[in-house]
């Protein structure tokens, strides 16, 4: 009875020692933060860059006006189409678009003549006789975009369609637009 009387300290004394022996040791040292690096994640969401495609997730970030919201390769210009570009390096830019002229609304206009101006400047025209897929591509002279700025484009398509039933105009089928070098 003695023998058992004892067992418990003793087992009790061990597990004592064991938790004192395990707060003993080496406080650890002090260390700096490792270096820190910054990840090159690309352009921020939301930034604008120098070209789009109507079927470009981000493309309704580049629409000022007049251009249908519906995502698709193709998208309606209406009466006064406008797009928002920024450039990292303007030199030796060419202005490039593709577009279409609709057979349907060809059909009732007849040849249309697309313009297009950079920051209120004319840069030129295209005449389109038939309907059928259209691109430009135009040498932008020196100055007029500045690199990180906001460009605007802006399109006019003379004639337009005019829809019998609500009047509204349409002009032409954008695919593309901006600036490449």
């Amino acid at each position: 009875m003695l023998y058992s009387h004892f067992v418990p300290r003793e087992i009790l004394l061990v597990v004592i020692g064991c938790a004192l022996a395990m707060g003993c040791g080496r406080r650890p040292g002090v260390y700096p933060p490792p270096p820190q690096q910054s990840l090159d994640l690309g352009p921020d969401p939301g930034w604008l860059g120098p070209f789009v495609t109507m079927d470009d997730p981000m493309a309704e970030n580049y629409i000022v006006r007049d251009i249908s919201t519906e995502i698709g390769y193709r998208r309606w210009a209406f009466l006064h189409p406008e797009l928002r570009f920024r450039v990292k390096e303007s030199r030796h830019l060419k202005f490039t678009a593709e577009f279409a002229i609709p057979e349907v609304t060809f059909k009732v206009t007849g040849p249309v003549t697309v313009s297009y101006m950079v920051n209120g400047r004319m840069l030129g025209s295209v005449h389109c006789p038939r309907a059928g897929d259209y691109r430009i591509e135009e040498a932008v002279p020196a100055g007029l975009v500045q690199p990180d700025k906001e460009a605007h484009v802006a399109f006019s398509a003379s004639p337009r369609w005019v829809s019998p039933d609500d009047g509204a105009e349409l002009s032409f089928f954008l695919h593309s637009a901006g600036f490449t070098q």
